[in-house]
């Protein structure tokens, strides 16, 4: 089992400050190299206005008895469905992305240390 206290750069592997000393040289931000926060942010407001959407035209169908118009609402609500659907795909597909990048960054770290620690017998 591993602890979760991050070590000091004297309890790590040669190779394993080889690695960390790579890692900070990139100097990478998390700005346009890292667009899944945006997307997200987007697809969780087509998420809410695809409700909205869809909630108002429910809201308009109960207060006509045209069928013209109960057409063009029923129209948007399935629009507004549509909207929120997507919107949940791409705040999914973009929330997995993060979160296997950072799992896989921390496998790598993990199997390095669990190298070095065999090779070091």
């Amino acid at each position: 089992m591993t602890s979760t206290e991050p070590r000091t750069e004297a309890e790590l592997s040669p190779r394993l400050q080889e690695f960390q000393r790579e890692v900070d040289d990139l100097k990478v931000t998390g700005g346009k190299a890292s667009p899944e926060k945006t997307w997200s942010v987007i697809g969780g407001l087509l998420l809410l206005a695809g409700l909205v959407i869809t909630f108002v035209a429910w809201l308009l169908t109960h207060g006509t008895s045209n069928s013209l118009e109960i057409a063009d609402y029923n129209a948007l609500g399935t629009f507004g469905l549509a909207l929120t659907i997507g919107g949940t795909g791409l705040f999914l597909v973009m929330s997995l992305r993060r979160y296997f990048r950072f799992w896989l960054v921390r496998l790598i770290y993990e199997q390095r240390e669990q190298t070095d620690r065999l090779t070091q017998r």
